[in-house]
């Protein structure tokens, strides 16, 4: 790393308020990035609308057809 002369310390207070700007951007930057981690690795966004699609899928049958899809369907997720 080359080192920087400085003629007064109002140089050195540019190129320190500079850094701090750029230090606190990246800090902003990778709790809005944790943030958003953790927001997609909660549950429901990984599984989504499946169960909303199957319980759809399923409201379309009726009595004896409805029991056998679920009954097969849990046979499935359990196996």
């Amino acid at each position: 790393m080359k080192s920087k002369i400085y003629n007064s310390y109002e140089e050195i207070n540019k190129d320190l308020r500079i850094l701090k700007v750029e230090k606190d951007l990246a800090y902003h930057k990778l709790v809005k990035e944790v943030e958003e981690t953790k927001e997609s690795l909660q549950l429901k966004n990984i599984i989504g609308d499946t169960p909303k699609r199957i319980l759809s899928i399923l409201g379309l049958f009726a009595g004896p057809l409805k029991s056998l899809a679920l009954t097969m369907l849990f046979k499935k997720i359990f196996k």
